[in-house]
């Protein structure tokens, strides 16, 4: 049994104009399906891409996160994971095309891998200085996740700047560096 639509109407023009009114809405609801199905895609990503046992950032430090993550795949073209855990740093198996960065309060112990593309734009004094002294003294009164923040707005200025041809500022640790919103930043390709 076959389901044919055929639309309704007294003359050929008329039949015409609905049968095209029927594409349009069937066109439109199959845009809108996809248009959720790539939100809800994006949601989920993003959540598995923050990882926080310690259930300390609030909202407004989470979205900035999940923004820099964003942005990252977006405008690089790299996976980024975020993970704020309990226990001690372990050596764990990361995807060489994924920047990785491991917090542990508890410890005040700081891990982080980044492809070699981007370890390369970077500098191994810049990483190094985040991995060694960024976070130093931050993990009392919880000041860690501010730490956090910029650190990452530090890393997407320099590569902002490294694909821009602009030069690349020295490396902060006064802690008073600006923290620019990826998502929001003047960055043109």
């Amino acid at each position: 049994m076959a389901l044919f639509i055929k639309p309704q109407g007294k003359t050929g023009t008329e039949k015409f104009l609905r049968m095209i009114g029927m594409l349009i809405i069937l066109g439109l609801v199959v845009y809108a399906f996809w248009i959720n199905n790539q939100s809800t895609l994006e949601k989920i990503q993003a959540r598995n891409a923050l990882w926080d046992q310690t259930k300390i950032l609030d909202k407004s430090e989470r979205d900035f996160i999940q923004g820099f993550i964003r942005s990252m795949r977006s405008e690089f073209g790299v996976k980024a994971r975020i993970q704020i855990i309990l226990d001690p740093i372990t050596a764990q198996e990361v995807d060489p095309k994924e920047l990785l960065i491991v917090i542990s309060p508890p410890t005040q112990d700081v891990g982080m891998h980044f492809p070699g593309l981007v370890r390369h734009a970077l500098g191994n004094g810049f990483i190094s200085e985040l991995e060694n002294k960024h976070f130093e003294n931050h993990y009392s009164d919880d000041e860690w996740p501010t730490s956090l923040m910029t650190c990452l707005s530090m890393i997407w200025e320099r590569l902002a700047k490294v694909e821009s041809n602009q030069s690349v500022p020295k490396v902060y640790t006064d802690g008073n560096h600006s923290m620019p919103d990826p998502e929001s930043s003047a960055h043109k390709e």
